[in-house]
């Protein structure tokens, strides 16, 4: 074999490379296509197959959890050597209807990809896959890779998506519990628990099972969020660091940090974020495949943000720059959200009329796109992102007297608005941050007009929605446009005593009560326009 090897690279009908993993042999195109129909007219198709499958059932059992242990950079290099050959393998065990192979692939494709924070890939291959997980009945040889497969994948549409996916939650009850005392073991405690009882997550996060309380806590910090709790969440984010942080699993303790870092974003502790941030990017840069839009990149981006926030703007910039730079499916959403940070790191230079320049190219471009239908992109909460920056647009462009330059944008906030609160688009997968990044920027267009006509009882009308868009903890990455000092500023100045009044009103108010103050205020502002 190795001669005949020898003599087709020799002949340069394969090319020979030197991987981290071993030596490697790729065809070029034309010399797959020839060799494929030799294959076929040979018979050998099948055989060939088979092998394939057998290999990939083999490596996907050896490789699936291997991530997530202590050597996590060289088992990732290992899977990631070998992912086109698992992706082959995958499809022809989809097409064969060969429950092994399918698991075995799955799992440890599904576990690379997360690792990697490649969500376009994995969203694929929850599609691909869920259907036919949710049909597998596995044997004692495959009911490792079942369960890891269809508990990633599971998991994977909980980040990206929102509620766990029915298909698979079904079948990870018929399933058997997963080795305690293992991450995956612990993982699946904290799923199953979910299912029954969002509620059981609180004794979870106190079990005397370290895993168990690590891993409950991580996912207790999302339910926190999503109640408005931001640092409930970030207590129970701290409590999944305490458990992963002395201990040999660099993954867990990279997805530590991550959280702490952006949920100290959302609070403008930027100094903070920054010190957890840099802390994940020491993993996730291990773990960087060229041509591959990875998590680093992103949290690169959420580096120059940390950096805006507490002022470092040279810095901000060091960090931007890579991150604008993304490779691969996601490459269009980097690039996006690059400039939407050159344009706040521009504002802070005093660049005002560049800065505003750029806010409007961003949010046009994501305005058309949405109006032409096309998904706004591939990164998990692409909805959201558009939104965020419509509502940055406008408020940049309101702190620096220069709304006239965007009267669309302008003019859409209440529609928009209504459908979030009222309408089709009224549904969890738009957070409550969002909703009061768009309800202060219609505030602040509000008070620019109520400043130019003298309008009294429009002022405090604005100001009391300002009050609100605070209790729905709106957006505050973007600084400084989105600085929560300088709309309280504008608020107080305004009117301080509506302000105060709407505050105490306010406080104390649960998501629903205010989501019906919200749409209250815009009722009223309608009528009164009308």
């Amino acid at each position: 074999m190795v001669a005949v090897l020898t003599q087709l690279a020799d002949q340069s009908l394969l090319k020979v490379t030197d991987t981290v993993s071993g030596t490697r042999f790729r065809m070029l195109e034309t010399v797959r296509e020839f060799s494929t129909a030799h294959r076929e007219r040979a018979g050998e198709t099948g055989r060939a197959v088979d092998g394939l499958m057998a290999w990939a059932r083999e490596f996907g059992t050896a490789e699936a959890q291997s991530v997530f242990g202590a050597d996590l950079v060289p088992a990732a290099e290992r899977v990631r050597a070998e992912q086109d050959n698992l992706v082959l393998a995958l499809r022809h065990g989809l097409q064969r209807a060969d429950d092994a192979t399918v698991v075995a692939a799955a799992a440890v494709l599904a576990a690379l990809w997360g690792v990697q924070g490649n969500f376009v890939r994995m969203t694929g291959l929850t599609k691909d896959t869920a259907w036919y997980l949710s049909h597998v009945r596995p044997t004692p040889r495959t009911a490792e890779t079942t369960h890891t497969a269809v508990l990633l994948c599971a998991m994977a549409d909980y980040l990206m998506r929102g509620p766990l996916p029915l298909r698979l939650l079904v079948t990870l009850r018929r399933l058997p519990p997963a080795p305690a005392g293992t991450l995956m073991g612990a993982a699946d405690t904290v799923v199953r628990a979910m299912i029954e009882d969002l509620g059981a997550l609180d004794a979870l996060c106190a079990s005397d099972e370290p895993l168990v309380a690590g891993v409950a806590s991580g996912a207790a910090s999302y339910v926190y969020e999503q109640r408005q709790d931001i640092e409930g969440a970030l207590r129970a984010a701290r409590t999944t660091l305490a458990v992963f942080g002395s201990r040999a699993t660099p993954w867990m303790r990279a997805v530590a940090h991550s959280r702490i870092g952006e949920l100290c974003l959302q609070l403008g502790r930027g100094e903070e974020a920054g010190a957890h941030l840099v802390e994940t990017l020491a993993v996730l840069d291990a773990l960087r495949e060229p041509g591959v839009s990875s998590g680093a990149s992103r949290v690169r981006g959420a580096m120059a943000l940390a950096n805006l926030q507490r002022g470092a703007v040279d810095e901000a910039e060091h960090w931007l720059e890579p991150a604008a730079h993304g490779e691969g499916d996601t490459a269009a959403d980097l690039f996006m959200f690059g400039s939407s940070v050159r344009a706040e790191i521009l504002l802070a230079r005093g660049d005002v009329e560049e800065g505003l320049a750029l806010w409007r190219r961003v949010a046009g471009r994501l305005r058309d796109t949405a109006g032409s239908g096309e998904a706004t992109g591939e990164l998990p909460g692409s909805a959201s992102w558009a939104l965020e920056v419509h509502a940055t647009a406008v408020i940049a462009h309101a702190r620096h007297d220069r709304l006239d330059l965007v009267p669309d944008l302008v003019g859409d906030l209440p529609g928009v608005l209504a459908d979030l609160l009222d309408g089709p688009a009224a549904g969890p997968e738009i957070g409550e941050p969002v909703r009061g990044a768009l309800l202060l920027a219609l505030a602040v267009a509000d008070l620019d007009r109520a400043r130019r006509t003298a309008d009294a009882a429009l002022t405090a009308a604005a100001v009391r929605m300002i009050a609100l868009a605070e209790a729905l903890r709106f957006l505050r990455e973007f600084q400084p446009t989105m600085s929560a000092t300088h709309a309280r500023d504008l608020a107080e100045q305004s009117d301080a005593a509506a302000y105060a009044e709407a505050g105490a009103a306010y406080a104390g108010l649960d998501r629903d009560a205010l989501r019906a103050a919200a749409s209250a205020a815009l009722r009223a502002r309608t009528a009164a326009a009308g």
